[in-house]
């Protein structure tokens, strides 16, 4: 997947100083590339028989309500706070750069059930720790991971759980 890294812009300082961003929108309006780095996550849809593909916002929706969508597999959203309607669960969790949040509909799924979760990048791990974690708070049986882009150096999957599926396409 090295040669997709091409197809892949890189903003310095964004959001802020000091970080360089790698953008996969260009990626998006390039159906054939864009197949090409879903394959090895469909496989992994294949592999794990999710009963659930949750998605982190935003870009994470992107991912995952697509394989959701084209295996006939629920979605589920991980949103950002006071952006869901009714009962809800929530995890607060530490960024390097301060602190967030994150939410899901309460009584989304079974108990049980078997998810997946899928975001477009695998940076420090925080985020994606978190968002396993209020699965299996919500009663999901966390089951993966799957990333378009793996920053290696941050050592993001130092902070998931190793027993579980973790599948990153593209590693910088």
């Amino acid at each position: 997947m090295e040669n997709l890294k091409k197809y892949i812009s890189e903003i310095n300082d964004f959001p802020k100083e000091g970080i360089d961003f790698k953008d996969i929108n260009p990626i998006y309006n390039k159906p054939a590339i864009w197949k090409q780095l879903m394959l090895p996550l469909q496989k992994l849809i294949l592999t794990t028989k999710p009963d659930y593909i949750a998605g982190i916002e935003a870009r994470g929706f992107i991912t995952a309500s697509v394989l959701a969508f084209k295996n006939e597999i629920g979605f589920i959203p991980i949103r950002k706070p006071k952006k869901l309607p009714g009962k809800i669960i929530g995890i607060n969790y530490q960024l390097e750069y301060g602190q967030d949040r994150l939410e899901i509909q309460k009584d989304l799924f079974k108990k049980n059930s078997k998810i997946i979760i899928m975001d477009d990048l695998l940076a420090t791990g925080g985020t994606s720790a978190a968002a396993g974690e209020l699965i299996k708070a919500a009663g999901g049986k966390l089951i993966g991971f799957g990333f378009l882009v793996e920053l290696t150096k941050l050592n993001g999957r130092d902070k998931l759980d190793k027993k579980l599926y973790i599948e990153s396409v593209i590693k910088y």
